[in-house]
């Protein structure tokens, strides 16, 4: 007998072929169909015209997805933008296009070898392209790009609770490994008086100097290029690591953390934005982020506890896990 809808079942089904949804949203993505919708409804042959794909498998795949929500389809076999697909557009503020590619590219053949990881202990990602996931993107430029663009939406989806965050008396915030600049940014914004340093990888910053210069912090913000393994810069007062220390396991971001330790004036404060893993087997977002960790970078999402017991390693004290509502909370802590 077939199962019920929400039955155990339906929801193993559900979980099993989650892939197909996966992939055919990356597809449509890559392809940039929304931008071809913007105007109007298209056939599938219109589509693909304008695309330089075959019209009969883009059809199959603009049904499924139909079905489901992310674009319209009427009895002329047309298909428009339905809410969910609107955030496939290139230049919405609320796209989560980059969201798609990356994860349906080397995020996904990863996932694939989640096996390899839970038998050897090997990292899959490693596996299958004989390099960790940053030296990749290091000589990849297209897809440093995507994975930046990626991060950046991910920020804007989530929010920014350090725009927020209390920076009453600091002077210099550092954001280390802050990519493109979008989150020391809207720090900045936010706090007018403040001065900022953007440190990270040159690949990481290529795109910084044009962020930072259209979010009008540019005369407020020097960018450092450099590797926080060996070294951070010195004289900032907040230390930022935002989604930076999951990326690792314990003794390289106990690294991290060592050199910012060195870095940080007497009396600063490390903010760190990441997620505190809740324990028992209630859902959590983190817990499912944190199977990405595992096969794609070898890093993972900590405890309360965990975190503690990093921080001391390094010299830093746990002050207090600020709550934000979101999958990622701000963790403060300071020298110790």
């Amino acid at each position: 007998m077939a199962g019920s809808v929400n039955s155990p079942a339906e929801a193993f089904t559900r979980m099993t072929f989650g892939f197909r949804d996966t992939q055919a949203l990356y597809v449509v993505a890559k392809l940039g169909v929304a931008d071809h919708l913007v105007g109007g409804p298209l056939g599938a042959i219109d589509l693909a015209k304008k695309l330089g794909v075959k019209p009969r498998p883009l059809f199959r795949v603009m049904r499924a997805l139909a079905s489901q929500g992310v674009f319209t389809q009427d009895r002329s076999d047309r298909f428009g933008l339905a809410p969910i697909g609107r955030l496939l557009l290139s230049d919405s503020p609320e796209s989560l296009r980059y969201m798609a590619i990356s994860t349906g590219e080397e995020t996904y053949k990863a996932a694939g070898e989640l096996l390899h990881t839970v038998r050897t202990g090997e990292t899959a990602f490693d596996h299958i392209y004989g390099k960790g996931h940053f030296d990749y993107l290091a000589e990849h430029e297209e897809e440093s790009r995507t994975f930046n663009l990626f991060m950046t939406q991910s920020l804007r989806r989530f929010g920014s609770p350090l725009a927020a965050y209390d920076f009453k008396g600091r002077s210099t915030v550092v954001d280390v490994g802050g990519g493109r600049g979008t989150l020391l940014a809207q720090v900045l914004r936010a706090n007018p008086r403040l001065k900022g340093v953007l440190f990270d990888l040159p690949h990481g910053v290529a795109e910084a100097p044009q962020c930072l210069e259209a979010e009008g912090v540019a005369g407020r913000c020097r960018i450092v290029k450099g590797d926080f393994f060996r070294s951070v810069p010195e004289g900032g007062d907040v230390y930022v690591l935002s989604r930076i220390l999951h990326d690792w396991p314990d003794e390289k971001a106990a690294k991290i953390l060592a050199n910012c330790r060195k870095a940080i004036k007497d009396g600063g404060v490390l903010v760190i934005r990441e997620a505190v893993v809740p324990t028992g087997d209630a859902p959590a977002f983190s817990k499912q982020v944190d199977l990405t960790m595992l096969y794609l970078l070898g890093g993972m999402e900590r405890t309360e506890e965990e975190w503690r017991k990093l921080l001391r390693s390094s010299r830093f004290e746990l002050k207090r896990i600020i709550k934000t509502g979101q999958p990622f909370d701000l963790i403060e802590a300071t020298p110790s």
